[in-house]
């Protein structure tokens, strides 16, 4: 079935079949009959053929990096439902963190003719910026800060230096800190400078402060904490850059220390909220962050820029809540 089928059937011109689709002017009589011809044949316009002659497709894609469920799932839910809401489908694509691999899916995207592009990352490569440059369809970021480039990014710093100063922390306390890594900026140098600020605000000494390095999941916080206990086991707090993080530090304190201790050792916190940790383990100090917020604020930029709405480069921090504690 073709536009022009449709339109014999209609008793109207292909002119005016087109119209219709396009959500041009049409007398109420020919919308009827065309949209009677359309339900009879079950006739789908062609996407193709409709994003080469517009040279849009009315789709946004979203780049999923490495970062933890609890913001993937959340930041993508807020994203698609303000999108969808304003008349937007989405195209997602998950590369992990290998080198190049987002780079190489917002090149694919743009051969495409995506309309958009929302990169989710907590660690943008530089080279992605000349990218973003050239693409010359809106780009927004979600995690980070890239100059001259739209970003909405939760304040990471702010939110450590307050967990840190919020847990009763003293002069006599030994404290690690389970780092998420150097590559992932407000996982890692943004949330690890703002919890030891904490701390030198609590008049922690530095000699009492261990940092070392994990990552994102369950299983790199679990062995991180066995090497930090298996050095001295008397840290009054063990503090991780992720919830998965603390998941893990959780079982091997439980393992280390959990007999011979009677269930007390130090107070382990995170950041994240995720809510099957705190069923499982009980209240935990972690940072609440609103990830489907964080998704709606970035669809409402890509939606402006879409339709011209915005003039200069929009970067928005969103708030934070320390719980648990």
């Amino acid at each position: 079935m073709t536009n022009k089928e449709v339109a014999e059937l209609a008793g109207v011109s292909s002119a005016a079949v087109s119209r219709f689709l396009n959500g041009g002017y049409l007398s109420e009589e020919k919308r009827e009959r065309i949209a009677a011809a359309i339900e009879q044949t079950g006739y789908v316009p062609s996407a193709n053929a409709r994003i080469l002659r517009l040279k849009k497709s009315d789709t946004v894609g979203i780049i999923l990096t490495k970062s933890d469920e609890a913001t993937l799932s959340g930041v993508t839910a807020g994203l698609e439902k303000y999108l969808f809401a304003a008349g937007y489908g989405a195209s997602l694509a998950y590369v992990g963190d290998e080198e190049n691999s987002d780079f190489n899916a917002m090149r694919s995207m743009l051969e495409r003719q995506i309309d958009g592009i929302v990169l989710i990352s907590s660690a943008p490569v530089p080279g992605n910026l000349d990218l973003f440059e050239r693409a010359r369809v809106p780009v927004v970021i979600v995690g980070q800060h890239a100059r001259n480039q739209n970003c909405v990014r939760f304040d990471n710093f702010g939110a450590a230096y307050d967990l840190a100063s919020s847990l009763g922390c003293s002069m006599e306390s030994r404290v690690a800190y389970i780092d998420a890594g150097k590559r992932y900026r407000s996982f890692g140098s943004d949330r690890r400078k703002g919890f030891l600020a904490g701390l030198e605000r609590a008049g922690v000494p530095k000699d009492r402060i261990t940092v070392v390095t994990g990552g994102f999941s369950v299983d790199e916080g679990y062995y991180a904490t066995k090497k930090l206990l298996a050095t001295r086991t008397d840290f009054t707090h063990i503090a991780c850059a992720t919830d998965a993080m603390a998941a893990g530090a959780i079982k091997a304190v439980r393992e280390r220390l959990g007999i011979s201790r009677r269930g007390k050792g130090p107070i382990i916190s995170g950041f994240g909220n995720d809510p099957i940790l705190q069923a499982v383990a009980g209240p935990l100090p972690t940072v609440r962050y609103d990830y489907e917020e964080c998704g709606i604020k970035a669809a409402e930029i890509m939606v402006d820029l879409l339709k011209g709405e915005v003039k200069s480069v929009a970067s928005m921090v969103l708030g934070y809540e320390v719980v648990g504690v």
